[in-house]
């Protein structure tokens, strides 16, 4: 068995506290984590929580890295109403500010929908709301106040929606200056093929090769949906449409890359079994002394 350098985690809720969550990440085992710091359903901006210096503080000790937010749902950089853009870099901003006061490191963002204007247009909106999220962040946080780094996540492809392929996620990387976070169940029904280990570790070069360092983090979600139905579901890993036996591969061309499940919530052991799964899939339960 092959060393393992990927560190594993999942997204865990927060809505019983920070201090849960601490308790929860320590239980489930794992090495990174991922949560919302505003119900991401809605508009209204993050709220100061006491349990911040405590969540960072906590997870810091504990080695916990990255530690990833996820944005709202709502957000569209690339809408074609500009009031709609305007908005979602205002709402992004506050989500980076909130993310850096718990300690996080990462605001995953998706790369949203340009409407019917096109991808070319899309894309140059999406990357003009990155940059007015970033500027607006450093002017919310002030001198003293930390802010988390965006990166952009891959879609399904359905309808008008960006970055399913990765050569166009890597142009937005590039033209924006941000890093990537690669879900996998989204990559499946865009059309790549996980169906075998030679297929999921070809999908993995190919990532590797089209974005290169700037894959910042790896969303790993069974599919519900099949290969390139451009519909979006979420199975834990074994329970969906991508056998186990593929997953090494996968992991294989991407050593280092830290990895988040946001699969379906079972019980705390359900949980992690599946944590532990994750691990023995990218290469055994320990991790590397050289993992990053």
């Amino acid at each position: 068995m092959r060393d393992r350098t990927n560190r594993i985690g999942r997204h865990l809720p927060t809505s019983g506290g920070l201090k849960n969550t601490l308790a929860a990440i320590e239980k489930l085992g794992c090495e990174t984590v991922q949560v919302f710091v505003s119900n991401p359903q809605g508009w209204a901006d993050p709220t100061p929580r006491a349990d911040a210096e405590v969540f960072a503080c906590g997870t810091r000790e504990a080695g916990i890295r990255p530690v990833v937010v996820h944005a709202k749902y709502l957000i569209n950089l690339a809408s074609p109403d500009a009031g709609h853009r305007e908005r979602s870099a205002r709402t992004l901003a506050r989500e980076l500010v909130a993310a850096g006061a718990i300690g996080a490191h990462l605001v995953v963002v998706h790369s949203g929908s340009h409407g019917g204007d096109g991808d070319e247009t899309g894309m140059r909106r999406l990357v003009e709301g990155l940059d007015r999220a970033r500027e607006l962040a450093v002017g919310y946080a002030g001198s003293s106040g930390r802010v988390a780094e965006p990166v952009i996540e891959n879609s399904v492809g359905a309808g008008t929606q960006l970055c399913s392929a990765f050569d166009s996620l890597a142009e937005a990387t590039r033209r924006a200056g941000v890093r990537t976070c690669v879900d996998t169940a989204h990559a499946h029904a865009a059309g790549y093929d996980l169906s075998t280990p030679e297929a999921a570790g070809a999908v993995g070069e190919e990532l590797r090769t089209a974005v290169g360092d700037s894959v910042a983090l790896i969303h790993l979600n069974d599919a519900r949906n099949g290969m390139g139905s451009h519909r979006d579901g979420h199975r834990r890993i074994g329970e969906g449409q991508v056998p186990q036996e593929s997953w090494p591969g996968f992991f294989a061309a991407l050593a280092g890359v830290p990895v988040v499940m946001e699969t379906p919530y079972g019980t705390p052991e359900v949980d992690a079994d599946q944590v532990r799964l994750v691990k023995e899939l990218a290469g055994g339960l320990p991790l590397t002394p050289n993992g990053v």
